[in-house]
């Protein structure tokens, strides 16, 4: 008697995880990007139609690592979407956790594969807006948001806009002195910059009783 449909499909998707895994390794390696299909199948371990069976083409297999890691993000987009205590609170959750997830969590690297992979890129470049870029500036804007609608934040400023200002300076940054090699030759004490960006942001952004309104 065969397996029932359910159990494979279960193995199916279980299989396609751990290739997954396999793919994301290979093509975040550092100075090893650009693999091509048949390195992608030897270190997936498997044969060139296997990989095609379970991801199609190479930017199918792109597509499934970024949106895997925008899964796999899924709790800390939902804290980042979701509003402190105060402004100060969120805003400074928000650069630590962009910190953090570049320097230990592999942010980074997903971060340098989208780009290399999805400029111009007419497949894998909205999947990285989507699913890299879009999460994070989403999540924050959501959170603003709620900071606006209790009074703490200007009410002339667009939460998303807002958000943008907040993420991309330190998303400059971090590319530049850990993915491009920047801190080499050209350092930055990211602590200090967060401390500054912060500081800056809530100045400019954060409500005063004139724009409160109270």
């Amino acid at each position: 008697m065969g397996r029932a449909i359910g159990a494979v499909g279960k193995n199916h998707a279980a299989k396609r995880l751990e290739l997954l895994a396999r793919l994301t390794t290979r093509l975040t390696e550092a100075e090893a990007m650009h693999a091509s299909y048949r390195e992608l199948a030897a270190s997936a371990g498997v044969s060139l139609s296997t990989l095609q069976h379970y991801f199609g083409k190479r930017d199918d297999i792109v597509a499934a690592v970024l949106q895997q890691a925008h899964q796999d993000a899924a709790p800390y987009i939902a804290a980042l979407a979701t509003p402190q205590a105060t402004l100060d609170a969120t805003v400074h959750l928000a650069l630590a956790q962009l910190n953090l997830g570049f320097t230990a969590f592999g942010v980074g690297a997903i971060h340098a594969l989208a780009l290399v992979e999805g400029l111009r890129n007419a497949v894998i470049g909205p999947v990285t807006v989507d699913a890299v870029l879009e999460p994070s500036i989403a999540a924050l804007a959501t959170s603003l948001a709620g900071h606006q609608q209790r009074g703490e934040m200007r009410p002339d400023i667009a939460p998303r806009h807002a958000a943008i200002m907040l993420i991309a300076p330190p998303l400059l940054l971090l590319l530049h002195q850990h993915e491009l090699g920047g801190a080499r030759d050209h350092p930055v004490e990211i602590d200090a910059f967060l401390t500054a960006h912060a500081s800056t942001f809530l100045r400019a952004h954060a409500a005063t009783p004139a724009t409160s309104g109270d």
